[in-house]
Order: structure tokens, then C-alpha cells, then sequence
């Protein structure tokens, strides 16, 4: 089947206004790809017709199978491992010394637990990577803390990929990328050709399912966010709005983990650089 470049250049509209992605002209071949199989199953055959489709008042069925198509799903657990090293070893002792101290009576979050947010979850490794690390710390250095004063919310774009992350449900495969034996045999039982995940993570993470090219400050503050390998695909205009809505929810001294290769030009003035072995993590100035 065709794509021809008047029809790539709607599908890109339409792809856009749908989740913020913005798709270069030498990713012609990736919309091809991607989308050809929705065009035999909805738009009869034809890229003309699930343009027309779309540019109808598309239902949200549609729009969703858009999304998954065109979204980049790949995650591993503990993906590019360094990122994790900083988190256990710079920003997990600050968060439980946070955590502390709003367990006095009389501080002004009294009460209220660690957020952490991981912003693309995809099928779930990068939240679940997180509760092993606090887990972890927490039978070693977390005196006077528990699992109950940290939650991870977890979110993506993707009904389906959040679907197989509440399942947390993993085959071999999936298992052997980044996870060690003895995490394993800790945080996961085996039933039947797959490993799924403990209670004792899965209770420390609220799924809900967000477009970062809108509007999502209404999580409320939150004190971690990894937002890893998502901002690549943006345009600076919408990099820039997501970036300043994480400056807005960060708490006082929060942290903000990006990928490696991701351009922060339009990184608000309030973050600082903090370096560990390989990884920067961006923390906010006071």
C-alpha cells in the first residue's frame, strides 16, 4: 500500500493533535509501517479512508488504536541501569530524610507520603524497577519508614500497555532484560510461562492513564518524576509546556530524571545539575 506525502502529512496532524507527537518527513516510512494495518481494517483499504475517518469525529476507539500504533513502547526493568544507581544512592536517602520529617506534628505536608511519578510506564518495568530500589532500602537503611509512606503513580497514554502494567504479568523474556535471579525470586512468583509481580509492589503504584501533550498538573505534587527517552519525541513547543508543569509539581528540592540523549535547552532556570558516575539528575532550586 501507497502513503503518499499529501496523506502522510494529515495522518501527521491527526497523530499530533492526538498525543503531541511530533513525526519528522524522513519518518514517512514509520507511519507507512505503523499504520497500514488500521487502514485495511478501518479505513477500507485506503489511507485516504482512515483519514477521513479520523477527520470525521473519530470515535475514541479509533483514536486509541491510533495512539498504540504510532507509540514506542520499548522498556526494559532497570533500563539503562544508571539512572537507577543515582536514584538509590543521591535521591532515596534525601526522600526518606523527607519522609521523616513529615511525620513531625506541625509540618506543613504532615502525613503526606512520597510521590513518585513515572511518567511513561509503558508495560510497567520502570514503576515496579522503582518499588524494588525503595523495597530494597528500606530493609536495609529505611529505619522508622515502610513501603506505605512512598506511592509511585504510574501513567501513559496507552490503554493497553497499561493494562499488561496493572497485570504486571511477565514472560521469560521480558524478565531476563535487566532483572537479576535474585529480584526475581524476591519480587515476583511464577504462574504457569510467566512472572507476576508481588502484592507488596504492585500495592505501592496507582496506574491512570495521562496525555502529556495536555494538561496534567491536576496529579498534584509529587517529589520524583522520571520522564526517561519521551521528550525525543516532542516538538519544542510542547517539550516546553510538559517541562514547565514539572517545574510547577515538583516539590521544594524534588527531582526530575530525564533519558541521556534528550535536549533540555527549554529546562526551566529553577533546576540544577546534580552528577552521579554516568547520570545528571535535575534537581529543583529552592
Amino acid at each position: 500500500m501507497e502513503l503518499s506525502n499529501k496523506e502522510f502529512t494529515e495522518l501527521c496532524k491527526h497523530i499530533y493533535k492526538l498525543c503531541g507527537l511530533n513525526i519528522k518527513d524522513k519518518k514517512h516510512y514509520l507511519v507507512l509501517q505503523r499504520l497500514e494495518p488500521l487502514a485495511v481494517s478501518e479505513g477500507n483499504g485506503s489511507f485516504k479512508g482512515l483519514i477521513e475517518k479520523l477527520s470525521s469525529n473519530a470515535g475514541p476507539q479509533l483514536k486509541d488504536l491510533v495512539i498504540e500504533a504510532i507509540t514506542t513502547n520499548e522498556t526494559s526493568f532497570f533500563r539503562d541501569e544508571h539512572p537507577f544507581e543515582a536514584f538509590r544512592e543521591i535521591v532515596l536517602p534525601q526522600l526518606a530524610e523527607m519522609a521523616k520529617h513529615r511525620k513531625h506534628p506541625g509540618h506543613h505536608r504532615k502525613g503526606s507520603k512520597i510521590n513518585i511519578w513515572s511518567a511513561a510506564s509503558s508495560t510497567g518495568q520502570e514503576p515496579y524497577s522503582i518499588a524494588m530500589l525503595i523495597h530494597e532500602f528500606l530493609g536495609s537503611k529505611g529505619k522508622g519508614l515502610s513501603a506505605e509512606d512512598f506511592e509511585i503513580i504510574a501513567t501513559d497514554i496507552s490503554p493497553k500497555v497499561l493494562s499488561k502494567a496493572i497485570a504486571g504479568s511477565y514472560t521469560d523474556s521480558e524478565i531476563k532484560r535487566g532483572l537479576s535471579v535474585e529480584r526475581r525470586d524476591r519480587f515476583f512468583r511464577k504462574e504457569g510461562h510467566h512472572w507476576v509481580i508481588n502484592d507488596s509492589l504492585r500495592t505501592m503504584i496507582d496506574f491512570k492513564r495521562i496525555n502529556l501533550a495536555e494538561q496534567f498538573t491536576r496529579l498534584g505534587g509529587v517529589d520524583v518524576i522520571f520522564c526517561r527517552n519521551v521528550l525525543i519525541y516532542f516538538d519544542e513547543e510542547t517539550k516546553g509546556r510538559i517541562l514547565s508543569q514539572f517545574s510547577q509539581m515538583l516539590s521544594e528540592s524534588g527531582f526530575l530524571f530525564l533519558g541521556a540523549c534528550e535536549n533540555v535547552g527549554t529546562l526551566p532556570k529553577k533546576f540544577k545539575k546534580v552528577a552521579y558516575k554516568e547520570s545528571v539528575v535535575h534537581q529543583i532550586v529552592g
